[in-house]
């Protein structure tokens, strides 16, 4: 999925599916670097969206007056 694609809905399952990977004992060493990278990668999109959701809403609301 490229970045143009990526939804704040997908990247939450995205990170879901990894949090069950770095649960699993049968996780290999290897990998940890990976998931772990693509998580941080996921949860800065996730924070940027809900900040960027939030500012618009807030400019909405502040036009009802």
């Amino acid at each position: 999925m490229s970045a143009s694609e990526l939804t704040y809905t997908s990247a939450m399952k995205e990170l879901e599916a990894i949090v069950e990977q770095l649960q699993d004992p049968q996780c290999e060493v290897d990998r940890l670097c990976d998931l772990t990278r693509r998580s941080v990668e996921l949860l800065k999109f996730c924070r940027k969206k809900l900040t960027s959701t939030d500012e618009e809403l807030t400019k909405l609301l502040e036009n009802i007056d």
